[in-house]
């Protein structure tokens, strides 16, 4: 499951990704969130401890997203450091936008680093 949440900046778009998440289930959040926006937005996935662990279908669903929403210029992904080595394998590196990982610890650094982009930096 993906829900919006509450704490991120403005200018990005954070979802807490918990259970089984597919690649639809990706691309289907990210419609419901965006929206009609044509800004320039960075976008935050925060892994929660009971996420499954599908990193793989997760990676398939932002590079759709990526490839499908203009707007998309920044993707983050914040998970816990003992799953650092699954996430840097599941081929997050294959999307038409940046994607980096960040330790739970750095979330607000994700934060910053996403809404960056709708600034231009």
């Amino acid at each position: 499951m993906l829900e919006r949440m509450q704490d991120a900046p403005a200018q990005a778009l954070a979802l807490e990704a918990s259970g089984t998440i597919m690649a639809r289930d990706v691309e289907q959040a990210i419609e419901a969130g965006l929206g009609a926006t044509s800004a320039a937005t960075g976008l935050v996935i925060v892994i929660s401890r009971d996420f499954d662990g599908y990193f793989a279908e997760l990676a398939r669903g932002l590079a759709n997203v990526s490839l499908a929403h203009k707007t998309i210029v920044r993707i983050a992904v914040v998970t816990d450091g003992d799953r650092m080595d699954e996430a840097r394998l599941a081929g997050f590196d294959v999307s038409a936008v940046p994607i980096r990982l960040f330790a739970v610890s750095d979330r607000r650094a994700a934060y910053d680093w996403a809404a960056a982009a709708r600034r231009g930096e």
